[in-house]
């Protein structure tokens, strides 16, 4: 594996540990209204040549996960879809242990697990199935309460969540947020719902500069441009329109690195204006 890509954050570095990727036949589209108004994805394919969205409408979708170190703190967001082969991505396999390798890192390093949400492919490194034990041994993971609540309180609970997350609150090291917090000094856990009812969003803060891992709030750099647009996964369409729209006029305004999960890799970017519209400029 090549030279992992880290960034300076003012005394922070981050750096992304990709997951892998998927080539899916189609974007998702919302099955109950708002209709998906129509996108010129040819357009943004001349503007991401790299593969992310194809001319017949296809979706790459990249796995990123991020590490960010403080002077005092090691944090990992979201991990991945895990060993696999997980179906809903054309049964890919994560690649977290090589990334981890590839950046001088390993499971044992972690202080703090933050998830955004409770989805499979955000958490799928949290468990190790064959030893019985949290995978990042040494850390605390973080998740919102309603989506603790959203998941574990369904007639059927999914498969994913017992194997990965529940082990988690058993062995005593599944902190449960409400609201706005501070997981370590310098990182804030920002309420950005609508993908799931707790989809958090995470902020990190160091010498006035700002970086947003965005969870699943932004799915494509298409979202840069038009937060508008329904997201067919969302499980609040309008609640997570509402809530992009906000989180990108935020971003733009205080002038902070926005990065996101399925982005190409590595992820991240700033929001820049092209003749008055948004656009997301990777870095």
């Amino acid at each position: 594996m090549t030279q992992p890509n880290r960034l300076a954050l003012g005394d922070f570095r981050i750096t992304a540990l990709p997951d892998g990727y998927a080539d899916l036949p189609a974007w998702p589209v919302p099955s109950e209204p708002p209709p998906e108004p129509a996108i010129d994805w040819a357009g943004y394919h001349a503007a991401f040549p790299d593969g992310f969205h194809g001319e017949a409408h296809a979706w790459r979708i990249h796995n990123n996960c991020y590490c960010i170190e403080t002077p005092g703190a090691r944090v990992l967001v979201d991990c991945g879809v895990g060993v696999g082969p997980y179906p809903r991505y054309a049964n890919m396999r994560g690649v977290m242990p090589s990334a981890l390798a590839a950046a001088g890192l390993a499971f044992e390093d972690f202080d703090v697990v933050f998830l955004t949400h409770a989805h499979p492919d955000h958490v799928g490194w949290a468990y190790d199935e064959e030893a019985k034990r949290p995978r990042f041994p040494k850390a605390r993971y973080v998740l919102h309460r309603k989506d603790w609540l959203h998941f574990s309180g369904r007639e059927t609970v999914p498969p994913y969540f017992r194997r990965f997350l529940q082990p988690l609150l058993d062995a005593g090291v599944l902190e449960l947020l409400d609201g706005e917090t501070e997981v370590a000094p310098g990182l804030t856990a920002l309420a950005t719902p609508g993908h799931t009812p707790g989809s958090m969003s995470l902020l990190a803060q160091s010498r006035g500069e700002g970086f947003v891992v965005a969870g699943d709030v932004l799915n494509s750099p298409m979202f840069i441009t038009e937060p508008e647009q329904p997201f067919g996964s969302d499980a609040d369409a309008a609640l997570g329109i509402r809530t992009r729209m906000a989180l990108v006029e935020r971003v733009e305004a205080e002038g902070w690195h926005v990065s996101a999960a399925h982005f190409p890799e590595p992820g991240w970017g700033k929001v820049v204006r092209v003749e008055g519209r948004r656009w997301f400029r990777a870095l």
